[in-house]
């Protein structure tokens, strides 16, 4: 609700009284929320947000016959960012969502490679937390350029990718138990220290 606001506040700030322009603007921010809730359910049964109560399940897969040796998954994750303005300062909204259309499992049955899985997915809202920690020092420094922000999530973004990489051959996509045990318990504490 308050971007709303901010947006309006800006609008009336440019000039004085309002144009056909910026009365044009001013209807459609306002007409956004319903179009936005159509938008919102449907992605809704395409995606679920990180949650630290609600683990990933086999049921939220599909499954794919593959016809080579051993289980097999894959799990897509998404860094949703929305920036806005709020106070002259860029404020973000960061979520971490696993897309269900595009995540995939050869062996609904294989709690080891689940948890394998789950682990990507907390990886990702660790580096959420990781945006968020450096969006508030920007913020702290009264930084007004979104380019400055923008390119801090992208490098964090990138480390991200890095780091899952990283994740998968160390643990060989959790096959090594040993070091499969030694991330979550690194991913765990990292994800508690940025709470």
């Amino acid at each position: 609700m308050n971007w709303r606001f901010e947006i309006v506040r800006v609008v009336f700030d440019m000039n004085g009284s309002l144009s056909k322009l910026y009365w044009i603007v001013f209807l459609i921010v306002f007409a956004m929320p319903a179009f936005g809730q159509l938008e919102e359910t449907i992605e809704a049964d395409a995606m679920i947000e990180w949650s630290e109560s609600r683990p990933l399940e086999w049921k939220d897969y599909t499954y794919r016959r593959i016809r080579l040796k051993g289980s097999m998954a894959l799990t897509m994750v998404k860094h949703s960012v929305k920036g806005y303005l709020r106070n002259g300062l860029p404020e973000f909204e960061i979520k971490v969502l696993f897309r269900k259309p595009n995540s995939w499992t050869s062996d609904t049955t294989n709690l080891e490679l689940l948890g394998h899985e789950q682990l990507h997915f907390d990886i990702a809202e660790l580096y959420r937390r990781k945006i968020e920690a450096e969006i508030i020092k920007l913020q702290q420094k009264k930084e007004k350029k979104a380019g400055v922000y923008k390119a801090e999530i992208k490098r964090i973004l990138d480390e991200f990718n890095a780091y899952s990489r990283r994740y998968d051959r160390e643990s060989n996509h959790g096959k090594n138990k040993l070091e499969q045990a030694k991330w979550k318990e690194q991913v765990a504490s990292s994800l508690e220290k940025l709470k």
